[in-house]
């Protein structure tokens, strides 16, 4: 469960009640250490990645033998899906067989983070990565500072097969894992005594990325765009004119990741259709949607009508993305798309790691009654081939990890949304996601991972955690006591993900705990987002008397507050809620803002919570048992502030970024760059559900 309290609730009550202060400063005691509900953006980074080794010398041109990528063990990361995703066909181009830069991805977040680039085996044999190297900008991830001058940085040791792509990335953190089709990178330089570790960097505005020979440090391929001006190593390389900078974005949004692989804000690329090598700006288009890791076959004047991140040209018959058939797993243009690939982990005993297949359906249901399908992908858990059905778009391959007590986005004492160090003993969701997760599938899917515990200890706590906005989220409902073959644990186990995974995945659409705002417990706000409704569901009829059962149990469990009919905190039981988590029906949505707004100056009991009264429901704010008939001021948020309602499902942000490229034009026609308004996202933080909650769920086993 996420039971948060924002830092301007809750003062006295005026007629002398608990309110919230006084509940949840009874409650403090029982409570795990809480963390704020949000946390200042910060860019620092304390933690600083390994070096990569050196590079080898060149072997003679000749056949060879593939050697496997570095990877995590595979019982941890097993081997990204490649059932469904055609396979790469080299198409003749104007350009002899080697190794090309076949897309640069631009970096709006500039010393926010780094960015990526890929490489295209244009040859009928492997390639050694290794016996080239990289050469670009350099970026300090402690100081933030860039180099004067270019650096080079050695490229891992991996064969990229004949008509391969592969892409690489800054090392941002030493968690990030490579995998078959993607490596991190970084350079270590020495000086007077000290060192400094650098990732390769470029901008949204100027940057070049070359490719050196390692034996000798000529130039294989080079491009350079925007305003800049380094001469590749072969100055013969590169004539004429630079690419045109990338346009402006005026309304960028900085995901909260320490991951470059997630950055997918457009791109110039060597379109697959006509791959050229002319060592000039003739070669590069600009797209609005990059393809990671996959064949650049999205057309530079795609669009997105559905506003879903995902181009039309992907979602008609015969269309791809990257190389993979979107359009066979059921996309399709007019209707709006979210594909989530779902990783869990692999318990004998804590069935709460599992996705369970009707909480899945419970979510799926919930969008497709505002034409947004949902496409979960949990690997072979419910069907051995693809069957969007059964949640299965990868075939026979399975999405288990092997079991680890504690993963987390941030460490448990963050105090910026950049502490993404995890604690002793704990995993990074960032550590699954970069190297279990197909680099292709990272522009147009989001990442769910099921895990145990955000605690050190494993034991249960909050019940997710997510970036705001962004494409990851953790679901932890492991530690809670949920066991295997208790027919009641497992229908409250079903209602507790759907609520849990809906929520989270809320927060990667753009949505707060108070819909537009963090101020949570806002009975007017009915909403799977708001945690009064969370783990407790939605009652089917909102004007009706179990929004104030809702009220009550909230108060008595996680305010542990006495409240009428249960005088002793925490005796109002999870089972005994009407239309709650022990029932079959149970209702998950997002607002759809039609609730009134309630000021707490000014507070009606009858006006129930916004939406209607029937058969004389009402809302007892003040606890005393029984309906008011004339407003009072109740201090029930501090400040007696007005509660406001919200239109979730308007609000929806499938696709944080736009994929346009509208400004260039504008800019073309002012003849200047468009001011940039950035904003920075950051990481929606929970809170452990009520000690109440926790051990009423071990008492049912």
């Amino acid at each position: 469960m996420a039971i948060v309290i924002s830092g301007t609730l809750l003062l006295a009550c005026s007629d002398g009640g608990p309110g919230l202060q006084g509940a949840v400063s009874s409650a403090a005691a029982l409570q795990p250490q809480a963390r704020p509900s949000t946390i200042t953006p910060s860019t620092t980074v304390a933690a600083q990645p390994a070096a990569m080794p050196a590079t080898t010398t060149p072997a003679a041109a000749r056949p060879i033998a593939p050697i496997p990528a570095v990877t995590t063990p595979v019982a941890t990361t097993p081997t990204p899906p490649t059932t469904t995703t055609p396979a790469v066909t080299v198409s003749p181009v104007a350009a002899k067989p080697g190794l090309y830069i076949s897309e640069v991805a631009a970096n709006y977040r500039r010393t926010d983070g780094v960015s990526w680039m890929e490489v295209f085996n244009n040859s009928p044999q492997a390639i050694h990565l290794s016996d080239y190297r990289l050469r670009a900008t350099g970026w300090n991830i402690a100081t933030q500072d860039i180099s004067t001058t270019p650096m080079n940085f050695d490229l891992p040791k991996v064969d990229i097969p004949a008509g391969g792509y592969f892409v690489i990335a800054g090392k941002f953190m030493p968690f990030l894992t490579n995998t078959d089709k993607s490596a991190y990178v970084s350079a270590t330089v020495v000086a007077n005594g000290s060192s400094k570790t650098y990732l390769p960097y470029w901008s949204d505005t100027e940057g070049f990325v070359e490719l050196l020979t390692a034996s000798d440090n000529k130039t294989a391929d080079f491009v350079r765009f925007g305003t800049s001006a380094v001469t590749p190593q072969t100055p013969s390389a590169w004539s004429g004119a630079n690419v045109a900078a990338f346009p402006a974005k005026p309304d960028y949004v900085t995901v909260a990741t320490p991951d470059p692989l997630d950055s997918y804000d457009g791109s110039i690329v060597r379109l697959s259709s006509s791959f050229t090598a002319s060592g000039s700006k003739s070669d590069w288009s600009r797209v609005a949607f990059s393809t990671p890791g996959g064949p650049n076959d999205v057309p530079a004047n795609a669009i997105d009508s559905d506003k879903d991140g995902i181009p039309d040209s992907a979602k008609v018959q015969g269309g791809t993305f990257g190389g993979m058939d979107l359009y066979s797993l059921g996309a399709r243009k007019g209707q709006r798309d979210i594909f989530i690939h779902v990783n869990y982990m692999s318990s004998a005993t804590d069935i709460a790691v599992t996705p369970q297949k009707n909480a899945l359906q419970m979510v799926v249901d919930a969008f497709s009654t505002h034409n947004i399908k949902i496409h979960f992908d949990v690997g072979n858990l419910f069907s051995s081939s693809v069957s969007p059905a059964s949640f299965n778009l990868s075939g026979d391959v399975s999405h288990k990890v092997a079991f680890e007590k504690c993963t987390q986005i941030l460490s448990s004492t963050a105090t910026s949304n950049s502490d993404f160090t995890p604690d002793a003993g704990c995993s990074s969701i960032y550590k699954y996601s970069s190297g279990s997760f197909d680099v292709r599938r990272k522009p147009v899917y989001r990442f769910m991972q099921m895990a145990s515990s955000q605690l050190a200890s494993g034991a249960g706590g909050s019940s997710g955690i997510a970036e705001l906005p962004g494409n990851k989220f953790l679901v932890t409902l492991g530690g809670s006591g949920f066991a295997p073959n208790n027919a009641r644990l497992q229908t409250i186990l079903v209602n507790f993900q759907g609520g849990t995974i809906m929520h989270e995945f809320g927060h990667t659409l753009g949505l707060h705990h108070g819909g537009f705002e963090d101020q949570n417990y806002k009975p007017n706000y009915f909403s799977i987002m708001n945690y009064m409704y969370q783990l407790n569901g939605l009652p089917a009829n909102a004007s009706g008397g179990n929004p104030l059962q809702r009220y009550y149990y909230t108060f008595n469990n996680d305010f542990n507050s006495p409240v009428p009919g249960h005088a002793t905190a925490g005796s109002y039981r999870l089972c005994d809620l009407p239309e709650g988590p022990c029932n079959a029906v149970f209702k998950i949505d997002y607002s759809n803002g039609s609730g009134k707004s309630l000021d707490e100056a000014n507070l009606l009991e009858a006006d129930n919570i916004g939406r209607g009264s029937v058969n004389g429901a009402y809302l007892d704010w003040n606890l005393n048992g029984m309906q008011d008939p004339a407003s009072y001021a109740y201090d029930y948020i501090n400040g007696q502030t007005v509660m406001r309602d919200n239109d979730d499902w308007s609000k929806l942000v499938l696709a944080a970024n736009p994929h346009q490229v509208a400004t260039a034009g504008l800019e073309a026609k002012a003849g200047v760059r468009l001011d940039e308004l950035r904003k920075r996202g950051m990481i929606a933080l929970e809170q452990p559900p009520s000690v109440h909650l926790l051990k009423e769920l071990t008492s049912l086993k």
